[in-house]
């Protein structure tokens, strides 16, 4: 099977941004893809370094046009497709960064970022209010997937407990222009991939917005931390990997961290200070 990253530069024009993420989704179907992810908040542009009030234009719900789109093509291709909308919830007011998964068109999952920015010029926190659940695994046809958004690749634990719950494709939607971020961007990636022996996509947007420049780098990893294929840096484009669900198996019976891992002493994790 298939795994594809969307690369997109997002204009002001959402609907002509949203057209051509649509074009970039039938590319993909038509070479065989099964799973396809969006980069964060595809449709429009990111937050800049500082809060702005007049941001939340951009906001939609969740059956706004961003999504449609993506539903509308995971039911024309019969495959999974993840989305990522700037939310704008029931609740007037209050917004969220939130990824949509859906299978053969059908709405399978809504995972709002849990962990928000308020560093290296991505001022989160005045825009969005955190989710409050760990990240789920939809099973799909082709296997178990699961999502964290962007900022939450810079904790373990999230990609832990996908794998935990049986997911063998981790999605990363990002919205990454960081300098700093740049050099450790793909080895944090790969640690993923190889501490849970999972596969790990990863899609971002490249171009200049405001005072920011996002350098790309969407990527589809393997379980062994390899990168299967890598989409031109400086465009709209495609990563597409083919890629043998069943490796994930393999690898986690050579290198059983999952099997290893003694919970009983990790405890003082989950509390509020560790000592």
């Amino acid at each position: 099977m298939k795994l594809a990253a969307v690369q997109l530069r997002a204009s002001d024009d959402r609907a002509e941004t949203i057209g051509r993420a649509e074009a970039l989704i039938d590319d993909a179907a038509a070479q065989g893809t099964r799973m396809l992810l969006l980069p964060e908040m595809f449709a429009v542009p990111f937050v800049q370094p500082e809060p702005d009030p007049e941001y939340f234009v951009h906001a939609e719900t969740l059956d706004g046009p961003s999504n449609t789109m993506a539903q509308e093509a995971s039911r024309r291709h019969q495959m999974t497709v993840v989305s990522s909308i700037f939310e704008a919830s029931a609740v007037p007011g209050v917004y969220h960064n939130t990824a949509c998964t859906y299978v053969g068109g059908e709405l399978r999952s809504v995972y709002r970022k849990s962990h928000l920015p308020f560093s290296n010029g991505f001022p989160e926190k005045f825009y969005f209010r955190p989710g409050e659940t760990e990240p789920e695994v939809v099973q799909t046809p082709d296997g178990g997937i699961g999502t964290i958004i962007c900022y939450e690749r810079h904790f373990p634990e999230l990609g832990r407990v996908v794998a935990l719950r049986g997911g063998s494709v981790l999605c990363v939607p990002v919205a990454s222009a960081s300098a700093p971020m740049k050099e450790v961007f793909q080895l944090e990636l790969r640690a993923h991939a190889v501490f849970n022996g999972l596969f790990v996509i990863c899609a971002n947007r490249f171009g200049v917005e405001g005072s920011k420049e996002y350098f790309g780098l969407s990527a589809v990893y393997g379980p062994n931390g390899d990168v299967l294929a890598q989409a031109p840096d400086d465009q709209d484009g495609l990563a597409i990997a083919d890629v043998d669900l069943a490796e994930v198996d393999a690898v986690r019976r050579r290198r059983p961290f999952l099997r290893d891992r003694r919970p009983e002493l990790y405890t003082r994790l989950s509390s509020a200070q560790v000592q």
